[in-house]
């Protein structure tokens, strides 16, 4: 039934000017027919919507001559906000397996096209390679008391933004 009615929408748009019929087969099926059958009422299809785009003008010589200088001039740093939002500050964990995900909220977007990656912290040593993402999996913590914190940094690894430290505890089965 369903393929009958995609086929239709399909083929009303590609032949709109044939007359499309339904009726109610013995079974209770409805029925879609280019011809028409026993007690079938002809189908009013609507006009297919249609989308004219609008005209951008061309742009001047002189907008094109800023957009090449600007072009060479590198990107303004935005002013970064970095929070760790997973765990939370003073946070217990259990987990036997030692694996904790870190979420880190990150305002304005990092911007990945400018090379702006995160690097994380895991008890003041980086923890992996900066990665242009907010969510790390640290594997098999050993339990007690650890801290982390993160960086933004920019292609050429200068800080653009450090986040506050936190300490979480892990507990787990020994």
């Amino acid at each position: 039934m369903k393929l009958i009615l995609v086929m239709l929408f399909g083929l009303g748009t590609a032949v709109a000017a044939e007359d499309i019929y339904r009726w109610v087969d013995d079974n209770g099926n409805q029925v879609y027919s280019d011809q028409p059958g026993e007690n079938a009422e002809k189908v009013e299809l609507q006009q297919p919507m249609t989308y004219s785009p609008v005209q951008i003008p061309e742009e001047t010589a002189s907008a094109n001559v800023e957009q090449q200088e600007n072009a060479d001039e590198p990107e303004a740093a935005p002013n970064y906000k970095v929070a760790i939002v997973a765990p939370e500050n003073d946070a217990g964990i259990r987990v036997n397996n030692g694996n904790v995900t870190v979420n880190l909220q990150v305002f304005p977007a990092l911007n990945p096209e400018r090379g702006d990656l995160i690097q994380l912290y895991l008890d003041g040593l980086p923890a992996g390679m900066p990665m242009p993402q907010l969510s790390f999996m640290l594997e098999n913590l050993d339990r007690g008391t650890h801290t982390l914190s993160a960086n933004v940094l920019n292609a050429s690894g200068e800080v653009l933004a450090q986040s506050e430290t936190i300490t979480f505890y892990l507990q787990r089965t020994s």
